[in-house]
C-alpha cells in the first residue's frame, strides 16, 4: 500500500507542450527523505501537452510520483487550480505551473525542514530567475539581500511571493466562491492561508526556480487596462475576505494609481463613458481618500494637447 505523501506538488497546465517536460523533470529530480506526489491537472490543452505528459509517465524512473488528471473540457484556470489543490493529499503543498521549473534538487527538503522547525510560518518561498523568451538575463523576482517575513496585512495591496517557489501547509480545505471569480489565484490563496492560520509567510534569499515569460503566458495576453482592472478587483475581493470595513491609506494609494492610469488610457482612447465609470467606481471604493490630481492632470493634458 502506497504511503501517504509528505508533499504534494500542484502543477496546473494548459498549452504547455514546449515546457511541461522540463517542469515535470524538475519535480522528479528532487532529493528528499519523504514521499512526494506530483498532481498534474491538464485543462484540456489544445496542443500536444497530454502526449508529453504521457511520455513522462511511461518512461521516467520516478513516474510513480505522478497522479495525472486530464479534463475532457476546459474548466478555466481558476477552477482547474482549485481542482488540483483539492487532489493534494500531502501535509504540505508546493506549487509549480507547467511553464516554470525548479533548479534546486533540494528545494522540497529545505522547505519541509523549515516548516517543521518554524511552526509560526504557514508558507515558505524564495526567489526565481526570469527566463524571457528563452533568454536568461540577470533578472530575478523575489530576490532580496535579506530574508523577509510577511503577515496577512502585507498582502492586501500586493503579492510578495513567487508562485513557482512556494510551499505551504495543507490546511485550507474549503475555498470561498469568490476564489472561482478572481484571476490571481496564488495571491488569493496566500491570503486565505494567512487568515485561516494567523501565521506568517517567509521569503528566503535562495533561488529555487525559473520563472518563464513567453508570448503564450496569461499575463502577456492582457492589455494594460485589463491588468489594472483585475488588480482593483483583486484588492476589493481581499478586503471582503479579510472583512475590513475600509481601505488603509496605503491600499487607497494603490487603488488610486490603478484607477487613474486606467482612466488615462480610456480617455486617450476616447472611451469617455468607461473613463467616467472608472472614476466613479474609485470614488465609491475609497471615497474621501481619492486623489483628484492625476485625473485632473490627464484631462488638462488632453484638452491642451495639439
Amino acid at each position: 500500500m502506497k504511503q501517504q505523501p509528505t508533499v504534494s506538488v500542484c502543477m496546473i497546465t494548459y498549452g504547455h507542450e514546449k515546457f511541461i517536460a522540463e517542469a515535470i523533470n524538475s519535480v522528479l529530480m528532487q532529493e528528499c527523505d519523504f514521499d512526494v506526489e506530483l498532481i498534474i491537472a491538464n485543462d484540456c490543452s489544445p496542443d500536444q501537452t497530454d502526449q508529453v505528459i504521457q511520455n513522462s509517465i511511461a518512461n521516467h524512473p520516478k513516474a510513480s510520483w505522478i497522479r495525472y488528471f486530464k479534463h475532457d473540457k476546459n474548466l478555466g484556470m481558476m477552477s482547474n487550480f482549485i481542482f488540483a489543490l483539492q487532489q493534494c493529499k500531502g501535509d504540505y503543498i508546493a506549487l509549480c505551473e507547467g511553464d516554470d521549473y525548479w533548479t534546486d534538487s533540494s528545494k522540497l527538503q529545505k522547505q519541509v525542514d523549515f516548516l517543521k522547525a518554524n511552526l509560526d510560518y504557514v508558507i515558505h518561498s524564495a526567489a526565481a530567475q526570469i527566463l524571457n523568451k528563452n533568454k536568461f538575463a540577470n533578472e530575478y523576482i523575489g530576490l532580496d539581500t535579506l530574508s523577509k517575513s510577511f503577515t496577512v496585512e502585507n498582502f492586501h495591496k500586493k503579492n510578495h511571493l513567487v508562485t513557482c517557489t512556494v510551499m505551504f501547509r495543507n490546511c485550507v480545505k474549503n475555498f470561498p466562491n469568490d476564489f472561482y471569480d478572481i484571476t490571481f489565484g496564488d495571491w488569493y490563496l496566500y491570503v486565505l492561508l494567512l487568515k485561516e492560520t494567523n501565521l506568517k509567510a517567509y521569503r528566503s534569499t535562495e533561488i529555487f526556480s525559473i520563472y518563464r515569460m513567453h508570448s503564450n503566458g496569461f499575463m502577456n495576453s492582457l492589455s494594460l487596462i485589463n491588468k489594472y482592472e483585475l488588480h482593483i478587483k483583486q484588492i476589493v475581493y481581499i478586503k471582503k475576505i479579510l472583512q475590513y470595513k475600509g481601505f488603509s491609506s496605503d491600499v487607497a494609494k494603490v487603488l488610486n494609481w490603478y484607477s487613474s492610469e486606467k482612466f488615462r488610457i480610456e480617455l486617450e482612447n476616447k472611451s469617455y463613458f468607461s473613463s467616467i465609470k472608472t472614476f466613479l467606481y474609485n470614488l465609491y471604493l475609497i471615497k474621501f481618500n481619492i486623489a483628484f490630481r492625476p485625473y485632473l492632470g490627464t484631462i488638462k493634458k488632453l484638452i491642451f494637447v495639439k
